[in-house]
């Protein structure tokens, strides 16, 4: 079957992470991305560390497939025009600017709906388009600070701890974009009319605190770092350390998975301690299942208790990750990319019946496809010279 998305095409103005990423992802499942990128730059993803040995950013290869890359000055009277034109045949816009700069650039949603008036325009921010924030610098840890999420991530010694992965520009600006665009064009589908997407990267992150928020706005009360139910308090959910070092998983929420495990291991006397009701129990429990996971080593563990209902698995490094059996049973990387000059990353999800992951395009040089797209909305060779000579493209 043909692609979902085969048939929607979309600009991509963004740059670095969030845009990228949520770009690729349509990209995977059929959408027509034309990733727009100024002359002689480009994509700043495109020069970040590490590089393979040909050049390429691993960074810039991790986000960039099944794209077609054009260059194109804005800030030109004939760079404008040329976008304009492209925006008649689009259906997604999707910029990562700060607030203000497509609009002085008279290409902002007011004047492109008019152009467009069935135009989905997604620009994803740190702050949002409005509230006092919205022109401040920030990246990636700013966000999740001001989200309240890094209060709430510790380190060894109680500080406030780095996250190993981009929760602002992923989950706070990737997938709001995406959610906010497929919304966005499905609803369009029984109106007719566009919208306009306004995401805040903040915004995204505190919406990964859904309980932890409404705790605090239905009481005034906010649960303490490492205090709340699903935030190591309770002994049933909670990581420990094995007898080589590793670490280990149990999350038996339910006193059905809490009791096999107990049955288990042989230690029924912490049944009780389930739902322990204070600070004393909890130590109790949480001392005695520490010496219990200590006797054994972490694939051990697994191999006694992960095939049965006790809710037991592995903290695995990124590695034994990729190359765990289920992993790759389910092909959890890909591969892709000319022949003799292929590459591995990770496919990208949800898996969706008769949807296979077709790699049409692997990450574009820059402007690698600027001569085609523009004689496909009409311009001729002679005029291509010319926007080359004038630094348009």
């Amino acid at each position: 079957m043909s692609q979902p998305l085969s048939g929607i095409r979309i600009l991509d103005l963004s740059r670095l992470l969030p845009g990228a990423y949520a770009s690729q992802i349509l990209g995977d499942f059929g959408a027509d991305v034309i990733k727009i990128e100024e002359p002689g730059s480009g994509d700043y993803g495109r020069f970040m560390p590490p590089y393979l040995a040909g050049g390429i950013s691993l960074y810039f290869l991790a986000t960039n497939r099944n794209k077609r890359s054009m260059t194109l000055n804005l800030k030109s009277p004939e760079g404008r025009e040329i976008f304009l034109r492209m925006v008649r045949n689009a259906d997604v816009v999707l910029e990562s600017f700060r607030p203000g700069v497509m609009d002085r650039l008279g290409l902002g949603y007011e004047q492109l709906k008019e152009v467009h008036p069935g135009l989905i325009y997604c620009a994803i921010s740190g702050y949002g388009q409005d509230g006092p924030y919205r022109l401040r610098a920030g990246h990636d840890l700013n966000y999740a600070g001001y989200a309240g999420l890094l209060h709430y991530n510790r380190g060894p010694h109680g500080e406030p701890a780095m996250p190993p992965t981009q929760l602002g520009d992923l989950a706070g600006g990737s997938f709001m974009a995406i959610i906010g665009i497929l919304t966005a064009l499905l609803g369009r589908t029984k109106t007719g009319e566009g919208h306009m997407i306004d995401v805040s990267m903040t915004e995204g992150v505190i919406s990964l605190l859904p309980l932890i928020a409404t705790a605090y706005l239905n009481t005034s009360i906010a649960p303490q770092p490492g205090q709340a139910a699903l935030d190591g308090w309770l002994p049933c959910y909670n990581i420990y350390e094995t007898q080589d070092g590793k670490h280990i998983t149990l999350a038996a929420l339910e006193y059905k998975f809490w009791h096999t495990f107990c049955t288990r291991i042989g230690h029924l006397e912490l049944l009780p301690f389930h739902q322990p009701i204070g600070p004393s129990e909890r130590e109790q429990a949480i001392d005695m299942l520490r010496a219990v996971f200590k006797t054994r080593t972490r694939d051990e563990w697994i191999a006694e208790l992960a095939d049965i209902d006790t809710c037991v698995g592995p903290v695995y490094t990124i590695d034994e990750a990729l190359n765990d059996q289920h992993a790759q049973a389910r092909s959890t990387s890909i591969t892709f990319g000319p022949p003799g000059e292929s590459f591995r990353t990770l496919p990208s999800f949800p898996r969706i019946s008769g949807v296979e992951n077709e790699q049409r395009y692997p990450p574009p040089g820059l402007g690698e496809h600027t001569s085609e797209l523009l004689h496909q909305i009409g311009y001729s060779d002679t005029e291509i010279e010319q926007f080359k000579a004038g630094g348009v493209i």
